[in-house]
């Protein structure tokens, strides 16, 4: 089992002293803007409580059967833990291009084949029906998608999904969607994968929308039987989740809608300032997202994306995200998490960038 080298994490140690950060995909820590972190005695139960606790807390959200829930370190883990134990080595899977890129990393490591399924700007980054198609007829065991899209941050909608799901349940694939960013939709968010059909498999965590990706707690919603194997590795690999993340956890799934509200009112406030900053800024074009508190600029045609990427933190010590990273080179991944004013100056020093480039 080899993994390529994980680029996108080389590059985010690289940008950890920028003086701003238009690189952090995920909502602002929320310790200082209302969620009491305090869990009182909760986070000293027994493991075994506290996991009870937690499931049920997931259950009520989702409006799911707790033993469609498997547990997890992470939606990153839900994902590995899927692939690990719910396919086998001699298989192929197919996987969106471009994507999240430990998603394809694994993929590529643990089957025999990875088979591209594309999904193209020129189409508003859409599935690519035909490639799909052709996977499926392949033999793919499984298809992972991601939803809302990482990095372009479009949609995809309920009947979309459930085609996919139907193409998918007729040749017996399971189809892995990675929703971290789905409940970040500045509309009305997309239905879950696994309430679109019973071959759908969802994975989330605390990282995106709550901003609490240090706690390490995701999960994975499914048909039984894919949640009895994940949970079963995961018990094997790492026994049960801490304690006290588990219990802060648990608060954090209660106030869901608070942390739902929260995303929209940064972009509410930032995403104009982006807008309007692209509208003069001719050089690049927007990718108009459907939700999240990032989007994908392309850069002028030739311009590589590295190297811009590059130039602008060592000039500027500002830093996004290159493009190349997700498979979409040619491209940065542009956040608007931070204040205002940073983003302002931010984009002011990309412009600057564009011109010395």
């Amino acid at each position: 089992m080899n993994f390529e080298p994980f680029l996108l994490e080389d590059w985010l140690i690289r940008c950890l002293g920028a003086r701003i950060d238009l690189d952090h995909s995920g909502a602002p820590n929320p310790m200082r803007e209302g969620f009491d972190p305090c869990v009182g005695g909760e986070a000293f139960l027994d493991e075994f409580e506290v996991e009870g606790k937690l499931y049920k807390a997931i259950s009520s959200a989702y409006k799911v059967k707790q033993d469609r829930i498997a547990l997890t370190s992470g939606a990153q883990s839900a994902n590995f833990t899927f692939f690990q134990s719910c396919l086998g080595r001699g298989d192929s899977v197919a996987v969106e291009s471009p994507t999240y890129a430990p998603i394809r990393a694994c993929a590529n490591a643990l089957f025999k084949s990875t088979l591209p399924v594309a999904r193209r700007r020129e189409v508003g980054y859409a599935v690519d029906q035909g490639a799909y198609q052709a996977a499926l007829r392949k033999g793919a065991k499984a298809v992972a998608l991601t939803n809302l899209h990482n990095p372009s941050a479009k949609m995809l909608s309920d009947d979309a999904l459930a085609h996919l799901l139907e193409k998918a349940e007729a040749r017996g694939a399971l189809v892995l969607v990675d929703e971290v960013y789905r409940e970040m939709a500045h509309g009305r968010p997309p239905k879950a994968a696994f309430e679109l059909g019973g071959n759908g498999v969802t994975t989330n965590g605390l990282s995106k929308l709550w901003g609490l990706g240090g706690l390490r707690i995701g999960w994975l919603i499914g048909p039984e039987d894919v949640v009895r194997k994940v949970t079963d590795a995961r018990l094997y690999s790492s026994w049960h989740l801490p304690t006290r993340p588990m219990a802060l956890a648990i608060q954090a799934i209660k106030k869901r809608e608070w942390f739902r509200k929260r995303v929209l009112e940064v972009a509410k406030r930032n995403l104009p300032i982006i807008k309007d900053w692209a509208s003069e800024e001719r050089r690049v074009e927007l990718v108009q997202p459907d939700g999240c508190l990032h989007l994908l600029l392309r850069l002028p045609p030739g311009m590589d994306d590295e190297r811009f990427a590059e130039r602008l933190l060592k000039r500027h010590r500002t830093a996004v995200c290159p493009g190349r990273y997700f498979g979409e080179g040619g491209s940065v991944r542009v956040t608007y998490s931070c204040e205002s004013e940073d983003l302002r100056k931010g984009l002011d020093q990309i412009s600057d960038t564009l011109g010395r480039s």
